[in-house]
């Protein structure tokens, strides 16, 4: 990946990789993609699942390996952090990558707070590869394309 496209700190990423199209009630529902970004000590591995009606709105977040600090940014884990990303927008009308990690608490009265989730207390750095990883995967050096091309086509 060249450096100045490479916001999630991968340096190379696989030529392809698996997606996966979850159905429910005679339809896919949700489309699943694989994510990994450097955190504070580690690269962090996980899915974003993705409303495959709109492909915009996230219906979870989880990491399956990392290495960061337990209580800090191994808060990455917490079921309560995780509840966070349900219903937000990854992208905006337009088709900008949007979502955000912030520092403190999401004012929820405000516009942007769809694309907000509240950033992990002590973390900054996990906190900030979370969100680099995100731009990077559903941005047009990840998976932007494939999601274009399912959004005009389906699923």
């Amino acid at each position: 990946v060249p450096a100045d496209q490479d916001v999630a700190s991968l340096k190379r990423r696989a030529r392809y990789a698996p997606v996966y199209l979850v159905q429910g009630e005679g339809r896919v529902e949700q489309v699943i993609l694989p994510i990994s970004g450097l955190g504070l000590w580690s690269t962090l591995h996980g899915f974003v699942a993705l409303d495959a009606g709109d492909l915009t709105t996230i219906k979870g977040l989880v990491f399956y390996e990392h290495a960061e600090t337990p209580g800090l940014g191994g808060e990455v884990d917490n079921p309560a952090w995780k509840a966070l990303w349900k219903g937000k927008r990854a992208f905006d009308e337009t088709g900008r990558v949007r979502i955000e990690v912030i520092k403190g608490q999401v004012d929820r009265s405000r516009p942007d707070a769809q694309y907000q989730v509240d950033g992990l207390s002590g973390a900054t750095l996990t906190s900030r590869g979370v969100e680099q990883m995100l731009h990077f995967w559903l941005g047009a050096n990840g998976f932007g394309s494939f999601l274009a091309r399912v959004k005009a086509e389906g699923v």
